[in-house]
C-alpha cells in the first residue's frame, strides 16, 4: 500500500523539525521510512501506528541533529574521495594529461614572454576566479532553506586546493618565512597557479556531476 503525498510531506516535515536540514540526507532517510511504513500497512497495521513504529524501529525518533552531522561528515568523505579520484583520472587519462601538459606549456610561454606586472595580474585572475565561483556556490547553497549536503561540499572542493597552495605564496617570498629571490617567487606563483587551475577544474567537474545527480534526486523526491 503506497503512502499519499500528504503523508510523505508530513514525514518530511517531521524529519526537518527533528534536525535533518539537508534535503538529500532527508530523501535518503525518507526512502527507508516510507518503504518500512508501506510494508507495515500491507500486513494490516494502521498508518499512525506504522508511522511511529517505523520511526522507532529505524532509529529516526527524537532529536536527529547528531545524525544530520554524521551524515554530513559521510557526504564530505564521499565528495573528497571523488575529488581526488578525479584529479588522478585527469593526470592519468591520456587525453586530459595531454590537455593539461599543453595548458602548462602555453602558460609557461606566456610567463616567459610577458612583463612581471602582466603575469602577476594574470596569475591573480587564475587564482581568484575559482575561489570566487566556488565560494559563491558554496555559501549560496549553505544559506538555502532546502540545501544539499552534496552540493555544499562539492562546491567547497572548487577552491579547496587554493586553501592549501596559498601557503606557498604566503610563506615562500622575499622576506617571508622561507626567504627567496623575486625570481624564485615568480616561479612559485607560476607553479601554484598552474596546479591550482588543474585542481580547481577537477573540483568543478565533481560539482557539475554532483549537481546532475541532485537534480535526479529532486525529481525522485517530487514524484514519490
Amino acid at each position: 500500500m503506497e503512502l499519499t503525498k500528504e503523508q510523505i510531506l508530513h514525514i518530511e516535515n517531521r524529519l526537518e523539525k527533528n534536525g535533518i536540514k539537508y534535503w538529500d540526507i532527508k530523501i535518503e532517510i525518507l526512502d527507508h521510512i516510507v518503504s518500512d511504513i508501506e510494508k507495515r500497512l500491507t500486513i494490516g497495521e494502521l498508518y499512525k501506528s506504522a508511522l511511529e513504529n517505523s520511526f522507532y524501529a529505524l532509529g529516526f525518533h527524537g532529536d536527529l541533529t547528531g545524525l544530520n552531522k554524521r551524515r554530513l561528515l559521510g557526504i564530505n568523505k564521499i565528495v573528497r574521495k571523488q575529488y581526488f579520484t578525479n584529479i588522478k583520472s585527469l593526470l592519468t587519462n591520456s587525453l586530459s594529461a595531454v590537455t593539461i601538459f599543453s595548458f602548462i606549456v602555453i602558460y609557461y610561454l606566456f610567463f616567459s614572454l610577458v612583463s612581471v606586472t602582466v603575469f602577476k595580474i594574470s596569475a591573480l585572475i587564475l587564482l581568484i576566479t575559482p575561489i570566487t565561483v566556488g565560494a559563491i556556490l558554496h555559501f549560496s547553497e549553505f544559506l538555502k532553506k532546502r540545501k544539499s549536503g552534496y552540493l555544499t561540499y562539492s562546491s567547497f572542493y572548487i577552491f579547496f586546493a587554493f586553501l592549501l597552495l596559498n601557503m606557498f605564496i604566503q610563506f615562500v617570498k622575499p622576506g617571508g618565512i622561507i626567504p627567496v629571490s623575486k625570481e624564485v617567487q615568480l616561479w612559485v606563483w607560476f607553479l601554484v597557479t598552474a596546479a591550482n587551475s588543474v585542481f580547481s577544474y577537477a573540483g568543478i567537474q565533481v560539482y557539475l556531476k554532483t549537481k546532475r545527480k541532485i537534480k535526479n534526486s529532486a525529481f525522485k523526491l517530487k514524484n514519490l
